[in-house]
């Protein structure tokens, strides 16, 4: 008896619905996946593999010395991620700091609220900055145009009303 191992198109394309299904329900919100292993989980296989080596065949040198380059490669990449972020972090403060005094015209992401202002003060929520205009709260990217310090808003928004 002969098995067919190919798959029709149809049967193809419904494995790799499936298994799209699977991979979006498996990721975190951030977009990691939860099996994705992190430096703990790696040094934790890595010692676990050691404690139950076979005695009479024990580890070679060159698949250690692999392993270990591989961890020291997966801390250097954690350490230049988590820099990389301490960085964006710093820039976007920096951002919202230029823009204390200034006016700004902003649209509330959430709400779709056009302000128009001064940014009082700047603060931080959830690890992210804030903008205080007119006693909202905006995020850096509602901005949608910044004017020059000391502008005042009337000067701005057109001279047809005055004599």
């Amino acid at each position: 008896m002969e098995v067919n191992t190919t798959m029709s198109p149809t049967e193809t394309r419904e494995a790799e619905r499936r298994t799209q299904e699977v991979n979006t329900r498996l990721r975190r919100p951030d977009g990691t996946a939860r099996g994705e292993l992190g430096r703990n989980s790696f040094l934790r296989l890595l010692v676990t593999e050691l404690r139950h080596q076979d005695p009479t065949q024990p580890m070679q040198d060159r698949e250690f010395i692999s392993q270990m380059a591989q961890f020291s490669s997966l801390e250097q990449m954690t350490n230049m991620n988590e820099a990389i972020q301490n960085l964006q972090n710093s820039n976007k403060a920096t951002e919202a700091f230029a823009l204390l005094g200034r006016r700004v015209e902003a649209v509330i992401s959430s709400t779709g609220e056009a302000v128009d202002g001064v940014v009082s003060r700047i603060s931080y929520r959830n690890g992210n900055v804030r903008l205080i205009v007119n006693n909202r709260e905006l995020q850096l990217s509602d901005v949608n145009a910044v004017y020059p310090a000391g502008q005042p808003a009337e000067q701005s928004q057109g001279q047809a009303g005055r004599p």
